[in-house]
């Protein structure tokens, strides 16, 4: 069974969680907890890594165990925000749009052994549609323990900021995967999840989704989130390849407790992003 142990365990004494909100984010890769008090401060991140290639039951029982365990998920909150971060995730043009045809599009591209919720989000700043699959199993647990939680997919949050001037590849690296979205000239080209084992696997993601939509990696900024140290070999190993690389930071106009800013900003900025989106 799948050890649910937190990588991450920041959290201010004292939370008045009932005039707080709770933001998580959710996938197979694991679940992410930051919750906002009132005077606008993060005063509390947890973080937990699931295992690679867990299957629907294994997720669940992970999931299962993390809901009975981390009393962050028992509280009362003032409101309460879920992201998905499930990768099976296609942008559909508006014209297009089809709900009949979803669950045809999104076999074509990932296969048909995950079954699951077929649900989809407005992108009303690109005039597209976000259609996601997520696991029934998930989607029940999450409902059960979280019932008055607001949900979105996490892709179609982070495809709503706005896009600096020129080519930016945003990603977002977490223990066993990558999230890239690629903007060209401010527009937004594709945004996807990617697993990987070694830094070479990456590196490869990288360089092929600039090639797959005729960006050099000279020209673009690779804006770097989440899970991934500046003196590691996975990031020797992408340094090699673009030359405008920046470490994300968080958003300014939050506060956080000194055990959160003791952190590297990039770790959790992407989640930290969250409360504008909502």
């Amino acid at each position: 069974m799948q050890q649910v142990n937190p990588s991450f365990n920041i959290q201010a004494p004292g939370i008045h969680f009932e005039t707080s909100q709770l933001f998580a984010e959710a996938g197979p890769m694991g679940v992410s907890l930051a919750i906002l008090d009132n005077s606008n401060c993060f005063v509390a991140v947890v973080s937990y890594a699931f295992s690679a290639n867990l299957n629907q039951q294994e997720l669940s029982d992970a999931l299962k165990e993390l809901f009975t365990r981390e009393h962050l998920l028992q509280q009362r909150y003032n409101k309460t925000h879920v992201f998905w971060a499930f990768p099976d995730s296609i942008l559909v043009p508006a014209e297009l749009m089809n709900a009949d045809r979803n669950l045809n599009m999104l076999n074509l591209v990932f296969g048909d052994v995950n079954q699951g919720l077929i649900r989809s989000d407005f992108l009303y700043k690109h005039n597209l549609h976000n259609v996601y699959r997520l696991p029934q199993p998930v989607i029940e647990l999450f409902s059960t323990y979280l019932p008055v939680a607001t949900q979105t997919h996490l892709f179609s949050t982070i495809v709503n900021t706005s896009f600096p001037e020129g080519n930016l590849l945003k990603a977002i690296f977490y223990s066993n995967s990558i999230t890239l979205m690629l903007s060209r000239e401010s527009r937004l080209q594709v945004i996807q999840n990617f697993l990987y084992t070694e830094a070479d696997d990456c590196v490869f993601h990288l360089l092929n989704v600039c090639k797959g939509f005729d960006v050099h990696p000279d020209s673009v900024t690779l804006q770097i989130n989440g899970m991934i140290d500046a003196a590691s070999g996975l990031y020797a190993a992408i340094y090699k390849y673009f030359l405008h690389i920046e470490f994300d930071t968080v958003p300014e106009e939050y506060s956080y407790i000194e055990d959160i800013k003791k952190l590297p900003d990039h770790f959790f900025s992407h989640l930290f992003e969250l409360p504008a989106c909502v």
